[in-house]
């Protein structure tokens, strides 16, 4: 998707200045972009994860886990981690517990004995099976409070936010501020 730059400034570095006592007071970080979706996306979560946890006795994590397993099939975990935007430890963890509730298998790559290949069981499809029609509910009343236009945009808008937000922090991790 071709992004639209507002700006060709580059935000300054960490240290490369200070901010002026009218630029601290006038500052509101609910006006901010990160603010806001770290807001949402922390509400968001835990709406999920009050879901999961009262139909299936999951958190938000593995119902996540197990949503990306069956979307993208028997795949190795570091897949399923950059599919889910989480690390390899995350998955890591999260796949045991899933393996121990009997939701998914986890075997060792035969070609690669480091690389762990996690797999939906039937019990973990027979709680997809249970727990999407509540995900599907959720996507219904949100769908419900937006326009067809006003949805596309907001996935647009979404696309663009993520995009930049990737290439600021590859411009940190190039400026040696965030760790590779």
């Amino acid at each position: 998707m071709a992004t639209t730059t507002h700006s060709s400034k580059k935000a300054p570095a960490r240290g490369d200045g200070a901010a002026s006592l009218r630029q601290i007071n006038a500052h509101a970080p609910e006006s901010l972009v990160t603010y806001r979706v770290s807001v949402l996306a922390q509400v968001l979560g835990r709406l999920v994860d009050a879901s999961v946890k009262q139909n299936l006795g999951l958190t938000a994590r593995q119902w996540r886990v197990l949503v990306i397993l069956n979307r993208i099939g028997t795949s190795p975990s570091g897949e399923v981690a950059r599919m889910a935007s989480f690390d390899h430890s995350q998955v890591s963890r999260v796949a045991l517990e899933l393996a121990q509730k009997g939701l998914i298998t986890q075997e060792n790559d035969p070609a690669d004995r480091r690389r762990q290949i996690l797999a939906l069981t039937p019990a973990g499809v027979e709680c997809l099976k249970t727990g999407v029609p509540a995900s599907l509910e959720r996507q219904s009343r949100f769908l419900a409070r937006l326009t067809p236009d006003e949805y596309k945009t907001f996935c647009r808008v979404l696309d663009v936010i993520e995009d930049e937000a990737h290439q600021l922090l590859r411009e940190m991790k190039a400026d040696g501020v965030v760790p590779r």
